[in-house]
């Protein structure tokens, strides 16, 4: 596990054997294909493990790109045929073909081609069609076309035509394991789907349901996206349900959406961009944090305007200023935050830089309980565990109400009873701080 602040120095890989977990990201596994033809001492091979393999699409991408520019891999086979997640990449040197077509972001052109289902109009993007690779580019086809929308392909263009205005309908079960970044497009518009096809679903359930699985990764993106779309759905007044794997949207009639909603974009352009898709026909709808487009769509908001036809009206947002403390201000503060997020980092620091004691919460754990926390799960189980970590909260709470800084892990939260600890705490007594590591340098 990588913790930050991280350095990396240049240097030639020696080649050999790797193992790469992929049922996350794809994408470290399109860098290690295309590096590894560099290796120095000997042909890399690539097995990949730890579960399902994600968006395999966009690593058979990076294959024939890599054929193209003059490097063969090659993909194990069982012997029944079956294919093996294990890749021989040969040392090589690249060659430019005279002639590459780029196609286009077939993500990126989701929410264009949702605007045209949303608002009953037509649009046609270019260089994405049938002969694409890219995984996003069959949303057209399983999703838009399910929903009721005319979609016709080429084998690199892409035209959709969405139904009348509030005439989508609901498409039961899609698995978007291999276009997985598009599902937020997908939960957009599916919060306005009428009753329609219970394809996949038990019988009894509702017939204006979308289940959407297969993007489990998504948590770990920019933001947790799932929780993101169902948190901002709910202002919408968007019924929906969290799912191990994905999540099911119960779609309405647009008459009945909340109006004038302010949507949190947690600094992710996918989800700015699939709530700009919703807000084409909820009037009032305020999208914050504009600029995170720029990651992918610099002239997103523009081109919505000057291309699509959509009346944007940039604003500015009344400045809130931080509410005056209502506890004692040298109360104990208590940092909360997931393995690697840096809470135990910061809470030293901010204890050093304020003259208070600082405790880690899993050391207390094991000093008052005897042993390890993982000895404790195994042998006594995690709802064991759970209730004495409470305990043990709330003892060091009241023999430290003031002047300390307590670090304790995210699992906390898994608890209702530590929840509403918590939840009283910061609303009664002091500060609770939730640390995120979004994956960013952290320069000093």
């Amino acid at each position: 596990m990588l913790f930050v602040p991280t350095g990396a120095k240049s240097s030639t890989s020696r080649g050999g054997k790797i193992q790469l977990a992929a049922s996350v990201s794809s994408q470290y596994v399109s860098s290690i294909l295309l590096c590894a033809p560099y290796a120095r001492d000997e042909d890399v091979v690539l097995e990949l493990v730890g579960g399902q393999v994600i968006s395999q699409p966009y690593i058979d991408m990076t294959l024939a790109m890599m054929k193209t520019f003059g490097v063969q891999v090659t993909r194990r086979k069982a012997e029944d045929g079956t294919l093996l997640d294990i890749y021989d990449i040969p040392r090589a040197q690249y060659t430019n073909p005279e002639k590459y077509a780029i196609e286009s972001d077939a993500s990126s052109a989701t929410y264009p081609l949702a605007v045209a289902a949303m608002t009953g109009t037509t649009c046609t993007i270019e260089n994405i069609g049938t002969s694409s690779l890219q995984g996003d580019a069959g949303f057209a086809v399983n999703v838009l076309k399910r929903m009721g929308c005319k979609v016709e392909q080429s084998e690199t263009e892409t035209t959709v035509t969405g139904p009348p205005v509030g005439q989508l309908k609901a498409i039961g079960l899609v698995d978007m394991e291999t276009m997985t970044d598009a599902f937020l497009t997908a939960v957009a518009l599916a919060a306005v789907c009428g009753e329609g096809s219970a394809e996949g679903l038990e019988s009894d359930a509702p017939k204006n349901t979308t289940r959407i699985l297969g993007i489990a990764n998504q948590r770990v993106k920019e933001c947790n996206r799932i929780r993101a779309m169902i948190d901002e759905l709910a202002k919408f007044g968007v019924k929906t349900k969290e799912l191990d794997d994905g999540l099911e949207v119960y779609g309405q009639s647009i008459e009945t959406l909340n109006k004038n909603v302010s949507v949190h974009c947690y600094d992710d352009h996918r989800v700015a961009m699939a709530f700009s898709v919703l807000a084409t026909v909820v009037p009032g709808t305020i999208l914050e944090e504009k600029r995170c487009v720029e990651k992918t769509w610099p002239n997103w908001w523009d081109d919505l305007t000057n291309k699509i036809g959509i009346d944007v009206e940039g604003i500015e947002l009344a400045h809130q200023g931080p509410a005056a403390a209502k506890y004692n201000p040298e109360a104990t503060i208590i940092i909360v935050g997931m393995r690697g997020a840096g809470k135990t980092h910061i809470g030293g620091i901010a204890a050093a830089s304020l003259g208070w004691k600082f405790l880690d919460a899993d050391h207390e754990f094991e000093g008052r309980t005897g042993e390890p926390v993982s000895q404790y799960v195994r042998s006594k189980g995690w709802p064991a565990f759970r209730q004495a970590e409470s305990q043990i909260i709330k003892d060091l709470i009241s023999e430290n109400p003031t002047r300390t800084i307590i670090s304790t892990g995210g699992g906390i939260v898994e608890s209702a009873a530590n929840r509403a600890l918590l939840t009283e705490y910061g609303r009664a007594t002091g500060p609770v701080v939730y640390v995120i590591n979004r994956g960013r340098l952290l320069a000093p």
